[in-house]
Order: structure tokens, then C-alpha cells, then sequence
């Protein structure tokens, strides 16, 4: 998996994660599918519960699943503030293996999810696994990142971002994200996040988490889940269902219906 963090770094980074995520503005379009085509959802890579919760919240029966345990203990504090007939269930586990006792009407994969399984190999056990967890006729939606060519091109030392936020209990929190290099033979991005945190008493904190991402193309991502039994219905370039092409903002956005037809 591409996430690698533990111990401080690892809760630092949950109870961060909303903060720094708030520009994707994308809990309202999943939120319209899901009331669109109903449940019960499953969340791949549901991490704090932020898209999960808010699906909850209309009556909407979700489970998520992700990998991240301090994420996912926030997701948990969470939910246990709705009422009971309304709350999501949670489920730490691998996104490649996992075995759950239910189907669902729809698998989504938020926030590039996808890519953070770096091989063929590990998509294709994802994407088999969510199969078999789908109702016949079920769907699956993906955001996934449009890469740039150019800024595949750009040389990784002229990649990084910083942002600056306050945080809850009034520290300063820096948010960097450098690019380390690319491996462009395997379509994949080695990145780093490096957290530098200043607290009001005078204290400070300087923690490093690595990952890396892979990256696919349009007709990359259409093949793979032709390969694992879907059927491309839906192509959209942002949250407001705008179609794909040269202006998207980045986002490259399928839904697809599982084919039941054997594979």
C-alpha cells in the first residue's frame, strides 16, 4: 500500500486530514450519487469518515473500509455522534482482500483511492474483491487523478506545495508535499508530506510521512475494469458532472456497472 505512517506521525496525519482535504469541495457529488442510486454503498479508502458520514447522514445505508487505523478511529468517534439508526459501519482492511457479510448497490472509490495500489496486480485484486461485494447490476464510481502530461514533465524539484492552516488548538500547522522522483516506466509517484507543527507554549513538531501514488490514463482505467467485469456508463472531468476533456480540473471521474456476464 502507499500510505506509510505509525505512531504520532500516523495520528498527527488523521487529525489533519480533514483540514488539508477541505479544497476538494467533493462530498457534495458523492453524496448526489449516492441519493441518486440508493444502498447500500461501500466506501473503499474512507479514511476519517468525512464523505462516509455525510452520506450517512441522509438515511443512506454505507459501510467504509480503509487500512488507516488512526483515521479511522476518528471516523468511529464520529459516528457514534449520529443517531443510531443512521450510523455508517466502519471496517479496518485491506481494500485488496477483504471479506465482508454483506453486498452492496455501489462501490466508491473517493479522493483517488484506486492509486494508491501501485501495480496492475493489486487493482486487479481490488477491483475483483468489490465484484463479488456488488449486487448483480451493481456500480462502481472512481475518482481518479487526469494526469498531466506537463506536469509529468516537470522536473520533480519544481513540484513542491506548501500550504499554512491554523490548527484546533490555535498551532501552526505547515503542509508540505514534495514530489521525490517519478518512475515513469511504472507510473508511479514517490512523494513525501512533511508536517511542521507550532504550538502555542513554544513547542514544535517536524514529522515526514512518505507514500507513493500510481497514475492512469482515461482508456487505462476503462481497460482495467473492462478486464474485472464492468461496463463504462459514465465519464465526468469534475464535481459538477462536468464531461471529460482537455479543460478538466484534474479529476477523471467513471461510473461503471458490474457485468454479469462471467468474466
Amino acid at each position: 500500500m502507499a500510505f506509510d505512517a505509525s505512531g504520532i506521525a500516523a495520528q498527527r496525519e488523521a487529525e489533519y486530514y480533514d483540514l488539508f482535504t477541505d479544497w476538494r469541495r467533493d462530498a457534495d457529488f458523492f453524496t448526489a450519487i449516492a441519493k441518486e442510486h440508493g444502498g447500500p454503498i461501500l466506501e473503499l479508502g474512507c479514511g476519517t469518515g468525512r464523505i462516509t458520514l455525510q452520506i450517512a447522514q441522509t438515511g443512506i445505508d454505507i459501510d467504509g473500509l480503509d487500512l488507516a487505523v488512526e483515521r479511522l478511529r476518528l471516523a468511529e468517534m464520529a459516528n457514534r455522534e449520529l443517531p443510531a439508526e443512521i450510523r455508517a459501519r466502519f471496517h479496518h482492511a485491506d481494500m485488496r482482500s477483504f471479506t465482508l457479510d454483506r453486498t452492496f448497490r455501489m462501490a466508491m472509490f473517493p479522493y483517488r483511492v484506486l492509486q494508491e495500489l501501485t501495480t496492475t496486480t493489486d487493482k486487479i485484486a481490488c477491483l475483483e474483491q468489490v465484484r463479488a461485494h456488488l449486487h448483480q447490476g451493481g456500480l462502481v464510481l472512481i475518482d481518479n487523478y487526469s494526469p498531466s502530461i506537463p506536469h509529468l514533465a516537470t522536473a520533480p524539484s519544481r513540484c513542491t506545495t506548501t500550504t499554512e492552516k491554523l490548527g484546533p488548538a490555535g498551532e501552526t500547522i505547515r503542509y508540505t508535499q514534495h514530489v521525490i522522483a517519478r518512475d515513469y516506466s511504472n507510473q508511479t509517484q514517490q512523494l513525501q508530506v512533511v508536517y511542521d507543527i507550532s504550538y502555542p507554549d513554544g513547542s514544535a513538531e517536524h514529522l515526514v510521512i512518505p507514500y507513493t501514488t500510481s497514475y492512469m490514463f482515461r482508456f487505462e482505467l476503462e481497460h482495467l475494469l473492462a478486464r474485472c467485469g464492468f461496463t463504462v456508463m459514465q465519464v465526468w472531468g469534475g464535481f459538477d458532472f462536468e464531461p471529460f476533456d482537455d479543460d478538466s480540473p484534474g479529476e477523471l471521474i467513471v461510473l461503471a456497472r458490474r457485468d454479469d456476464q462471467p468474466i
